[in-house]
């Protein structure tokens, strides 16, 4: 149960720092590090484009921004753009094919049935 004077904020710190210590960060090598690094980058660079397509595709849905239909065609393609040159930088940076991954992620997507199983889309 939490204390009054420790807030949840408090014991989430806590519970990070004991299940995920900084010490564990020691144990790896330079390389490993500056690898985890430059993979955390890239992926943050995945996530910061898809914000850029999010941020293009609002401003239309909420008619802000010049476009065909509202939509700023130029941002969303560039952000979708930028995203895929991230992906592909990632998946190479963690041995990853990123054709598979599309292929067999295609293959997942096709065998889902929304009009038969609304609630989770999977085949009976």
């Amino acid at each position: 149960m939490q204390s009054q004077e420790e807030s949840q904020q408090e014991q989430l710190y806590k519970w990070q720092c004991k299940n995920f210590p900084a010490e564990d960060l020691l144990k790896l090598t330079k390389e490993e590090l500056i690898h985890m690094v430059k993979i955390l980058q890239v992926a943050l660079g995945v996530c910061e484009e898809a914000g850029e397509v999010a941020h293009a595709v609002l401003k239309g849905t909420q008619k802000i921004r010049e476009g065909e239909n509202g939509f700023p065609k130029d941002l969303i393609c560039d952000g979708i753009g930028d995203m895929h040159i991230y992906a592909n930088q990632l998946l190479s940076m963690v041995n990853m094919d990123i054709q598979k991954c599309i292929q067999d992620t295609i293959t997942h997507v096709l065998k889902r049935d929304w009009i038969e199983n609304p609630t989770d889309g999977k085949i009976k």
